[in-house]
């Protein structure tokens, strides 16, 4: 973390979900200065954060130099559309305007060449995983949606700038990852907290026995952080757990986190849906070793996070 101090970094997206985590390890940071891009207005009071409110097609050469900016070390690019539902992940405008021609925008208005750039990305990128197959940066890409069709254009596009700019760069493929602030998604752990906080049966397509790796957002931050802080470029990364459960587990254990009554309502009309196994070999090769937090705990605190939005409402 000493490589940081003292410098000045960009995290877009900054209010986000992994962005508003990222941005508040970063703060801690002696001497640092963080400049944070969001759409919404905010403000910070700790006298080394910027807020910045702006949209990514809005920035310029010319716009950094207004605010008086004209050095950033280091980049975070976490700021893109990212589809809240699964309706949502064919949207046109928002994947071709936030995430395209967003992060051309961004990549063509720095005011420097930084020390390094993280690109955060999806593994929505790869095809659909083989019935029993393994994922891994070796598997095969086609991005079944407009979204990953995006964030795997946008890949490519980093990597020409950088090495264009002579630059350092990351490329980050984030897997399942969970955690408080996740609930502004319309994704199975939010959606089942949600339902069993209104004491309402949570549900689950087939017999619930489809895997899942999930990982917990804070171990997310720390993989994003460790890739920064390596000199080297890093192709494409899957960040993921390398462990799976199945949505059966994940249910029952947010039944007793919540302290619920209620029973599992499994769908069995509905396909169980495919299994993601992912393998963090690359990952942990490359970002080290560190100790990820456990299901348990990490469900426990998603799960705080809700009842605390509800006490404030």
């Amino acid at each position: 973390m000493k490589k940081l101090e003292g410098k000045v970094i960009l995290v877009t997206g900054a209010h986000g979900f992994i962005g508003a985590h990222l941005a508040a390890r970063l703060a801690k940071i002696a001497g640092v200065k963080i400049l944070l891009l969001s759409r919404q207005a905010r403000e910070s009071k700790q006298e080394n954060v910027v807020c910045i409110q702006a949209e990514l097609t809005q920035l310029s050469y010319a716009y950094w130099q207004s605010l008086g900016i004209s050095n950033i070390d280091y980049v975070f690019h976490l700021g893109a559309f990212t589809p809240k539902t699964t309706s949502d992940a064919d949207n046109i405008g928002r994947s071709i305007n936030d995430n395209i021609v967003g992060t051309h925008t961004l990549l063509q208005s720095l005011p420097n060449n930084p020390t390094k750039l993280i690109f955060s990305s999806t593994l929505d990128v790869y095809l659909p995983l083989a019935r029993g197959e393994l994922g891994s940066e070796l598997s095969k890409v086609g991005p079944s949606t407009l979204y990953g069709a995006s964030k795997l254009f946008c890949e490519h596009l980093v990597s020409a700038w950088a090495k264009e700019r002579s630059c350092n760069y990351g490329i980050l493929r984030y897997g399942h990852i969970y955690g408080p602030g996740e609930e502004q998604y319309g994704k199975l752990i939010p959606v089942v907290i949600r339902n069993l906080m209104a004491n309402q049966a949570p549900v689950v397509y087939g017999d619930g026995s489809a895997l899942r790796d999930y990982l917990y957002v804070e171990d997310a931050v720390e993989a994003t952080i460790r890739a920064a802080l390596i000199e080297e470029n890093l192709e494409p990364v899957n960040i993921v757990c390398g462990a799976s459960v199945t949505l059966k587990e994940i249910v029952q254990h947010l039944i007793r986190l919540v302290g619920s009554n209620q029973s599992i309502n499994f769908l069995s009309d509905k396909p169980n849906g495919n299994s993601l196994r992912f393998d963090n070999g690359r990952m942990k090769k490359l970002l080290g070793n560190w100790v990820m937090v456990d299901l348990e705990t990490g469900l426990k605190a998603e799960v705080g996070a809700f009842r605390r939005v509800e006490n404030e409402r």
